[in-house]
């Protein structure tokens, strides 16, 4: 398992496991269009989703199970905005993820043990990845096309899934309706 558990450029191995929250509905139809739009490779890759866990690799799908019902076992509605870009090596664009405090006490019980010990980085800002490598890409225009994309509009999270890496896509393993 990759013990620092965060975002990197690097390649990911084939078999990689995620534990993500699904955007689904009309604000993950709309994100998924502009991502298609910007980075068809990524938005191929993945659906559109937060991060909860970068690595899930050796970890017991029902006892994962059991610890996402339980860190989710209150609603969690989060407030997805605009497109911003990251100060990364990649200049990552994304949507900001913003009034997160149920979001936060979720990755606080993810994280906290009570079924499966979760390893790894506890804390990173809340985003939903929508041009995930930008260098060596036209940033001006990018940026441009960011403000296409707004959404100010409600998620309420209601499904997690852990992905793993099947050759160019991620491919569900589990998942679990919260």
């Amino acid at each position: 398992m990759n013990e620092t558990n965060g975002p990197s450029s690097a390649e990911s191995p084939q078999g990689r496991r995620v534990l993500v929250a699904i955007v689904g509905g009309e604000p993950g139809a709309r994100i998924q269009a502009w991502r298609e739009a910007h980075d068809a490779i990524q938005a191929r890759r993945l659906p559109p989703h937060t991060t909860l866990c970068y690595w899930v690799d050796e970890v017991d799908l029902n006892l994962l199970g059991e610890q996402v019902r339980y860190a989710f076992a209150e609603p969690v509605t989060v407030l997805l905005g605009s497109v911003h870009e990251f100060d990364n090596d990649q200049h990552t664009f994304y949507v900001e993820v913003s009034e997160t405090g149920g979001l936060d006490a979720a990755r606080q019980r993810l994280y906290d043990g009570t079924h499966v010990q979760l390893i790894g980085l506890r804390e990173w800002t809340w985003h939903v990845t929508c041009v995930r490598e930008s260098r060596d890409r036209d940033l001006a225009r990018l940026r441009e096309h960011a403000h296409e994309l707004v959404l100010d509009a409600p998620w309420p999270i209601s499904e997690v899934a852990c992905l793993e890496l099947r050759g160019d896509r991620y491919e569900p393993v589990a998942s679990w309706q919260v």
